[in-house]
């Protein structure tokens, strides 16, 4: 694997990136906040009123180095994309692969197991934690329902039945959620479940925000493999969707965003001054509450961690790259599986 390099997130207002030579610098008001030489940077990633001029986006798409524009509520806006480099023969696979039940099925079974068991080894690491009892019993509940579903899932060969049971399970993870919180004073009390579109309470705007990150790093890493994120397999067809890239984050959002989410809540580096409520009720991160959320989110993709399959640490922001390419192995050859990343809590 080669050196992880960094997502370069901007979200100053009035903040303008341009290119000078090799180095993207970040001024404002005439004045030079950063400068990073563009060799160390992966992606760029701007919030909010931030503008990019035409040089730097032209050197990013010649380059292969993803842009991506988010509003100040993290909402995707819009993602810059170069010449087209995926290998035309394996998208033909892929395809294919999503009207043929014998290969898309095993894949799918795959992405469900990997989620469902991330999803309950946070939980149950979780309930090892609690002082309370009853938020013991609650998530050994859901847990052992959980393990039960997981058991099954060989034996489901109807894709609907399978993205029924992730939905299931998905809902069971959310009603025990905010067990995990050892703080829920405030207005975190207030998440019961998710809410999207906007986020309604603190607990989700923290989620879709992590979500949004999460989702551009897996759609950064099926690109380089040169798969089609829109196409993918668990997740239905919709224009404009990444289905794909969800597809792989599935098994990453437990383990990465949400442990991510409870830990700066219960450290307290992320508190209810770092919320805004908009008109209507959406809920927003402020300005400092993004980049406690962004800074955590960089620092976890540096831990190291061992991937099973191959027996060694690497970061966990190269864990992406590595599952996008066994999924483009499992597309590309008959008879060799997707394996997802069981963590271990």
């Amino acid at each position: 694997m080669g050196q992880l390099r960094n997502t370069l997130y901007v979200q100053t207002d009035g903040a303008v990136l341009r290119l000078d030579h090799d180095t993207v610098v970040v001024t404002k008001d005439k004045e030079t906040l950063l400068q990073v030489p563009l060799l160390h940077i992966e992606s760029i990633v701007g919030i909010g009123r931030v503008s990019f001029t035409s040089p730097l986006l032209e050197r990013c798409a010649r380059d292969g180095r993803g842009v991506v524009k988010m509003n100040g509520q993290g909402r995707f806006m819009y993602r810059l994309e170069g010449p087209k480099s995926g290998n035309v023969l394996l998208r033909m696979a892929q395809y294919q692969t999503l009207f043929d039940p014998d290969r898309c099925v095993p894949i799918v079974q795959a992405m469900v197991a990997g989620k469902i068991y991330n999803s309950r080894q946070v939980l149950l690491r979780s309930a090892r934690d609690s002082k309370r009892e009853e938020s013991k019993r609650s998530i050994r509940e859901v847990t052992d329902d959980m393990a039960r579903d997981i058991r099954r899932l060989d034996g489901v060969r109807d894709i609907n039945a399978l993205r029924g049971i992730e939905g299931i399970n998905a809902k069971r993870y959310f009603s025990v959620f905010a067990h995990q919180f050892s703080f829920m004073g405030d207005g975190f009390a207030e998440f019961d479940g998710r809410s999207r579109r906007p986020p309604r309470d603190p607990i989700n705007c923290l989620l879709s925000f992590l979500y949004a990150l999460l989702t551009n790093d897996a759609i950064s890493a099926i690109e380089s493999v040169g798969l089609d994120p829109q196409v993918g397999f668990l997740h239905t067809l919709r224009p404009g969707r990444p289905s794909l890239a969800l597809d792989l984050m599935e098994e990453f959002r437990p383990v990465l965003a949400d442990r991510i989410a409870v830990t700066l809540v219960n450290r307290k580096q992320i508190t209810m001054e770092d919320f805004d409520v908009l008109p209507g009720g959406a809920v927003s991160l402020t300005d400092r509450g993004r980049k406690t959320v962004i800074s955590g989110y960089h620092a976890r993709k540096q831990d190291e961690m061992v991937h099973p399959l191959l027996d060694r640490k690497i970061p966990i922001g190269q864990f992406l790259l590595v599952q996008a390419r066994l999924l483009a192995r499992a597309i590309r050859r008959d008879r060799v599986e997707y394996v997802p990343v069981y963590h271990k809590a």
